[in-house]
């Protein structure tokens, strides 16, 4: 009775000792890390049976452990899996209100997550307007991007000669272009633009002022300002014989065109 109790008992040691041996060789801990660690990259997990048990050790600064780390220069773009993918729209915060991007969505460029616009949405458009002074008429012509992309896109405006008075001393000097809305200068250029003759024109491109946007995204109502000076010859008398007597006298003064049509500007930064 007594040896059968001691053979019983041992029996019990043995399937005890077995069941904890969880591991011989690292190999054998491969279905718990299929089951614990599956989402982790295998070069990522520093594995080994020790004492027939199996350890397991997320290996740091290393591109699949599921630990964004900014410290090892992850990020959307160098490690989607850890850091999460590189995508959607951008947000605009207009008042209490966050609105999202209609243009602008997150793409990787030079190995960075930044706001960036589909150049396929990007059309040109020109818009035309003639103004007739007093002593002189012009034609303005502005091509620009819409959407407007101050990165890259040109706002550029073309100002043409295409009539003169008699009394008018040429040339026609344009002396600064601006664009503003209401009271915000948006951009502007000053310049010494003549117009020489009927049929003289110039282009200049308008540089914008990057801090005139609050968001990356804003529709905005401009106004082009263009200051002109030019000289005309104004009677002052009459010499002994009656003839007319003519003065240069020079006039400076600004014309405003307002555009019709709301411009988007999109500011990837």
């Amino acid at each position: 009775m007594r040896t059968k109790f001691i053979i019983a008992v041992l029996i019990f040691v043995m399937l005890l000792t077995s069941g904890c041996k969880e591991c011989k060789l690292s190999s054998d801990c491969n279905s718990r890390v299929r089951e614990e660690f599956k989402d982790y990259s295998s070069k990522c997990l520093d594995i080994s049976c020790v004492n027939n048990k199996c350890e397991i050790d997320v290996i740091s600064n290393c591109c699949g452990n599921k630990r964004c780390e900014t410290n090892a220069d992850e990020n959307k773009c160098l490690c989607e899996n850890d850091c999460g993918k590189c995508s959607g729209k951008g947000k605009i915060q207009i008042g209490s209100r966050t609105y999202d991007t209609e243009y602008l969505e997150y793409k990787c460029k030079d190995n960075e997550c930044v706001l960036s616009i589909d150049e396929s949405l990007i059309r040109k458009i020109v818009l035309t307007d003639d103004k007739e002074f007093s002593y002189f008429k012009i034609g303005i012509t502005s091509s620009l991007d819409q959407p407007f992309n101050i990165d890259s896109s040109k706002f550029k405006v073309k100002i043409q000669l295409e009539d003169t008075d008699e009394d008018l001393v040429l040339p026609v000097t344009i002396t600064s272009l601006k664009l503003v809305e209401k009271e915000l200068l948006i951009g502007g250029k000053e310049l010494d633009g003549t117009l020489k003759y009927v049929g003289d024109s110039f282009i200049e491109s308008i540089p914008i002022n990057e801090d005139s946007m609050q968001n990356v995204e804003e529709e905005k109502r401009l106004s082009l300002v263009i200051g002109y000076t030019y000289i005309i010859k104004e009677r002052i008398g009459h010499d002994s014989e009656g003839n007319p007597i003519y003065e240069n006298k020079v006039k400076r003064d600004t014309y405003t065109k307002s555009y019709s049509s709301k411009i988007f500007f999109v500011n990837p930064g």
